[in-house]
């Protein structure tokens, strides 16, 4: 993991399980407000107040799934679910199409920076992403720093923080375009395209998730480039979205995409996913 994409190296196992469930809580009362995100999030015509809606239910689901990254390179469990949490991620998976519309494309590409601005936004002496025990003067100042955000109301105003800059980032450019806009576009009715890219994508997902359920059947911790080979040697596909996008070129192996640093964000996604959706 970059460090860059590690922003919550210095937590411990016990504050990262309960930002864990924090963050789930949030998402499931996002939900909960506004139960017809999948539909707003194929609206072109969306307000910017159903937009910004949108952006903090996908920024608080990216805040679960960074920290179950975080447990999966620690080599540790994933803190357990009851059936709500449970719900609650199921009900969050591929809420972004490739389709979608270009305010969310948009809006998506800054959710997954947000390791990187949240990262930006620790104090000096955590942007090491590490430490070195010999070196008592940076120990220091790793532990001062670290007392900053040492429990989770700490954490939570950090990335409350953070989101909301990219929130107010997003509603400035989303404002400005809905006010140029002169033209009323005639509604397109995408439901039969949009079931079928969705059938088409679900069942190359199916067959990715019954791959890796079986390799890591037999060996759970298998991960990395380890990990990628034997998806090669079952020939498993990768996802319908990344061949669409043309993230996934033709003939890549896996072995391969996990040396593409955006790819390997997504391996270890859809490994997580895959996992959870036994």
């Amino acid at each position: 993991m970059f460090a860059d994409e590690d922003p919550f190296w210095f937590l411990s196992t016990e504050l990262l399980t309960r930002v864990f469930h924090s963050e789930i809580n949030v998402v499931t009362q996002l939900l909960a407000k506004h139960p017809d995100f999948r539909n707003l999030l194929d609206a072109p015509e969306a307000t910017v107040p159903e937009r910004t809606a949108c952006f903090a239910l996908l920024a608080h689901r990216k805040l679960v799934e960074m920290i179950d990254e975080k447990f999966v390179a620690r080599y540790e469990e994933s803190p357990s679910l009851d059936d709500v949490e449970s719900n609650t991620l199921k009900r969050t998976y591929d809420l972004v199409s490739a389709d979608a519309p270009a305010w969310v494309l948009e809006m998506h590409q800054v959710v997954e920076r947000l390791p990187v601005h949240i990262y930006t936004s620790l104090p000096e002496p955590l942007r090491m992403g590490g430490f070195n025990r010999d070196n008592a003067e940076q120990m220091q100042a790793i532990e001062s720093a670290q007392k900053t955000l040492s429990n989770i109301e700490q954490i939570r105003a950090l990335t409350e923080r953070v989101l909301d800059q990219q929130s107010n980032r997003l509603e400035r450019r989303w404002s400005a375009a809905t006010s140029t806009l002169q033209i009323q576009q005639p509604p397109v009715n995408k439901r039969n395209t949009r079931k079928q890219i969705k059938r088409t994508g679900w069942e190359q997902k199916l067959k990715l998730y019954n791959v890796i359920q079986k390799i890591l059947s037999r060996n759970p911790r298998l991960q990395g480039m380890k990990f990628c080979a034997e998806l090669d040697k079952r020939h498993a596909p990768p996802l319908y979205d990344w061949t669409k996008r043309g993230e996934w070129r033709n003939g890549l192996t896996w072995k391969e995409a996990w040396n593409d640093r955006p790819l390997r964000r997504k391996i270890r996604r859809v490994r997580q996913e895959a996992m959870k959706d036994r």
